[in-house]
């Protein structure tokens, strides 16, 4: 079954290069081709030679899902430690839910149009679509969070997040005030 799978990969990849033959689809001259028809050929007798193992099951996804369900519960409690460059820690809080990215959306980032320079039916253009609030642009980068007690947290640094709390050896440049 492997075999079968590399070999058709293998004839798929062949077929794909013979169609590659104006200079303007490769991007370059003669030497270039060559030089790409040696390096697929080589690739193709590697993964013929050493073919990538079936696996029964994904570890990378296990950790993905369990992260997912784990993290996706309004009432998770975390801890977030925020980091100087230097890796000291600033300042550390409990958290509930979860630490986004403050460039997640709730609405597409981009939407399809019909070109307006398009020269037949059918050609689309992709533009910026604006957030909800009617502005454009990033809102750099940075996450934000909420504490326990609900105050709005937003960070543009380096962190560290465990649903843990960890003992510090060294005192936090800045406490916390519930208060």
């Amino acid at each position: 079954m492997k075999k079968s799978i590399v070999i058709l990969l293998t004839f798929l990849m062949l077929f794909s290069l013979m169609g590659c033959s104006d200079d303007e689809e490769t991007g370059g001259g003669t030497a270039q081709k060559e030089e790409m028809k040696i390096t697929n050929i080589n690739q193709l007798r590697l993964q013929t030679a050493t073919p990538p193992p079936m696996i029964e099951k994904s570890l990378e996804r296990e950790n993905l899902r369990e992260r997912l369900i784990r993290f996706n519960d309004e009432n998770k409690v975390s801890y977030i430690y925020l980091l100087s460059d230097m890796g000291s820690v600033i300042t550390f809080f409990p958290i509930k839910g979860k630490v986004s990215s403050v460039n997640s959306m709730l609405t597409t980032t981009e939407q399809i149009i019909r070109n307006p320079r398009g020269y037949s039916e059918g050609w689309v253009a992709v533009i910026s679509s604006p957030d909800l609030d009617g502005s454009y642009g990033s809102n750099g980068d940075a996450i934000f969070f909420f504490t326990t007690e609900g105050v709005y947290c937003e960070w543009n640094g380096r962190y560290f997040l465990c649903d843990r709390p960890l003992k510090l050896t060294t005192a936090p440049l800045l406490i916390y005030d519930t208060e």
